[in-house]
């Protein structure tokens, strides 16, 4: 990215921070993604070329440090890059509030993904859970699983080989307005666009997945063209 040659600090911050790939790239590092397929797994579009100019770029800039652990390779964010978080933070609230979300845009993989990084393994009730998510409408694939257990969470579009211990049946834009915390489960469930086959302890945690978003709290306001955003 060519530089804009201007002392001003918000030019000085945008030449770090305003190109293409870079605000994702840190959001994912946020999340705990310190290895390079695990930041590519949750930028789908990103090519692994550009993940490497930007990963070299942050590290000049000295957001991110990049070190061994055995004989793979993580990235870390330092202290100046935890602070740069307030920025994308901020940037994801401006966003909940006064965008709108076009209908291409949503993902259910992503949306899973995100939330199975939001997740803590450690708060987990049981050893391992396994969710499995049913979308109606013409996704594909239409099936995807969410693994969550205390070495790990992933998400899987073919059978994990374990039991589900429950099923939720939904379309993908009620998926993203569950997870982003524009709709609890209950109501979600009372409006019907999302239907939960699980046990009590189950449905209990479902409820409380759909707070972890941290813009969860942000009500979109109208846009000046008169249309109130959605947030998915």
């Amino acid at each position: 990215m060519e530089g804009y040659g201007q002392y001003c600090p918000i030019a000085l911050g945008a030449e770090v921070f305003a190109e293409r790939w870079t605000p994702i790239i840190l959001r994912n590092l946020f999340v705990g993604c310190h290895r390079f397929g695990e930041i590519l797994e949750g930028a789908p579009g990103l090519s692994r070329s550009v993940l490497v100019q930007r990963l070299r770029r942050l590290e000049r800039a000295g957001v991110v440090t990049r070190g061994q652990q055995g004989r793979a390779v993580e990235y870390r964010l330092t202290d100046c890059g935890m602070e740069l978080i307030e920025v994308c933070m901020a940037l994801g609230a401006w966003g909940a509030r006064w965008r709108e979300v076009p209908p291409e845009y949503l993902d259910p993989y992503l949306a899973l993904w995100m939330l199975s990084r939001l997740i803590d393994p450690g708060s987990l009730p049981r050893r391992r859970i396994v969710v499995r998510f049913e979308l109606t409408d013409r996704s594909r694939p239409d099936r995807y699983w969410l693994v969550l257990a205390r070495s790990g969470n992933e998400v899987c579009a073919q059978p994990p080989g374990f039991d589900d211990d429950g099923i939720v049946t939904l379309d993908t834009a009620w998926l993203v307005r569950w997870y982003s915390g524009v709709v609890s489960l209950a109501a979600a469930q009372r409006a019907g666009g999302m239907t939960v086959i699980a046990p009590p302890w189950l449905v209990r945690e479902l409820a409380a997945w759909g707070r972890l978003s941290p813009f969860a709290d942000i009500r979109p306001i109208r846009a000046p063209s008169g249309r109130a955003p959605t947030l998915g």
